[in-house]
């Protein structure tokens, strides 16, 4: 099969990898401004760099887009005429991206929703804070793609003075921002499906993300640096997100939807929506997969489920190097640095910003160029492992990571260790009863 994979987020070097591995011809395309090394050498992966030229190539098999903010319109227009897309459309991507849009259509179906107000500006937040010196949740409901534009404050204080930071950095959202009151949560927990043409296939994930850059969630909001999954048939969750297959159907969204939310005694409170791949997310169900990593894709396009899982949990761990989570104004200095200890965990890795270049190696007492796995940038590779328990599956892959050798690498080293207060409590309220810590 012909492979198109139109990478928006820097995410598809692993798909791309495990898919050329798998005998399939593969493309891939970086949309970044600056040229990307991400994947050279890989054998197998062709580096193209535009997506347009390569569209009839992949009209018999198979085109999968990492994002969901840029290209949707355009690969909408592809879709009217018969090109298979693994990806949300316009339309379902604003669930994510819009974010009234998608607590509207959580609100049509009965859910919990904490309460909010939406402001025009930061300053129109910040007089409501003293007016009613509550905590809340800020989030932006334009198309922000930086996460830490969401912020829990610990107090109203705290949150005043975070908004009139970002009014001193001359931050102007591009659209309403909105205060949510702050609910007290057993856990955290995230509920994603697989949505073809025809609906839903029968294989749910519980998630449980890990946002913080430092272990004991110390340190800035950096998206994922760990998640633990496990797929199920049956849980509340499971019957929550399958209330929206109509609406999804409308929609014309096609591949991972999830529902990311709280527990407690009243129940689920969702937060948000992701509509698209989720990170690191879709590595650790890489490797809950069995079997070729793209044609239960492309079967699912046609409306059939070909996806075979194991039913373990899974786990996976991000390894970054600085200047993570800064922006990466000096991309030279995160190039080229050699990553050891690979070939003894290599089904455990999912690379990301790695290549395959010359590097020096000593042999006999003599110095060698050979090829060598070295960097491209900061966000390196997510180490996964399954185990039957939420602990085999974390000794697993820390043992895993314990490998691998980089310079200043960067990893939390407690990504599932709360789940073992967590998961009774949850359990207790009917919740997430399959996935055991011990």
């Amino acid at each position: 099969m012909n492979l198109l994979l139109i990478d928006t987020e820097a995410m598809g070097l692993d798909l791309a990898y495990r898919a050329a591995e798998a005998g399939h011809a593969v493309k891939l395309y970086r949309l970044q401004d600056k040229p990307v090394r991400d994947g050279e050498g890989f054998p197998g992966v062709t580096l193209v760099d535009s997506w347009k030229e390569h569209m009839n190539w992949a009209k018999s098999g198979l085109v999968v887009t990492t994002g969901n903010v840029k290209l949707t319109r355009e690969l909408d227009r592809y879709r009217q005429y018969g090109f298979p897309i693994f990806a949300p459309t316009h339309a379902s991507a604003q669930l994510e991206i819009n974010r009234k849009t998608g607590m509207d259509l959580m609100s049509k179906h009965g859910l919990n929703i904490a309460p909010f107000k939406m402001f025009d500006s930061l300053k129109a937040a910040i007089d409501h804070v003293v007016k009613t010196d509550e905590r809340y949740v800020f989030k932006t409901m334009g198309d922000e793609e930086d996460k830490s534009l969401s912020y829990v404050c610990h107090s109203p204080e705290d949150m005043i003075g975070w908004l009139e930071k970002r009014i001193e950095e001359g931050f102007k959202p591009k659209g309403p921002v909105m205060l949510q009151e702050c609910i007290d949560m057993v856990g955290e927990v995230g509920i994603a499906a697989w949505v073809g043409p025809k609906g839903f296939i029968d294989k749910c994930e519980l998630s449980f993300e890990h946002k913080k850059m430092m272990s004991g969630n110390f340190g800035p909001n950096t998206g994922e640096t760990g998640t633990v999954c496990k797929y199920v048939t049956e849980d509340p969750l499971v019957d929550l997100i399958y209330e929206f297959e109509d609406d999804l159907i409308k929609l014309g969204h096609i591949g991972d939807i999830a529902i990311n939310g709280g527990v407690n005694a009243k129940g689920y409170w969702p937060f948000e929506w992701t509509a698209r791949l989720g990170w690191p997310d879709f590595f650790i169900r890489t490797a809950m997969h069995q079997g070729d990593p793209i044609q239960w894709m492309r079967d699912l396009l046609d409306g059939k489920d070909t996806l075979k899982i194991r039913g373990e949990i899974g786990i996976g761990v991000l390894m970054t190097q600085p200047p993570f989570p800064a922006k990466n104004e000096e991309p030279d200095k995160t190039l080229g640095i050699q990553v050891h200890g690979l070939a003894g965990v290599w089904d455990n890795v999912h690379p990301i910003q790695l290549m395959i270049g010359e590097g020096p190696k000593i042999s006999n007492g003599k110095l060698e160029r050979q090829d060598t796995m070295q960097t491209t940038g900061e966000y390196v590779l997510v180490a996964t492992s399954l185990g039957k328990t939420v602990a085999a599956a974390r000794e697993k892959v820390y043992g895993a990571i314990s490998e691998i050798k980089l310079a200043n690498a960067m990893v939390r080293d407690d990504i599932g260790e709360a789940l073992e207060q967590q998961l009774p409590k949850l359990h207790a309220l009917g919740y997430c009863k399959d996935v055991e810590y011990s």
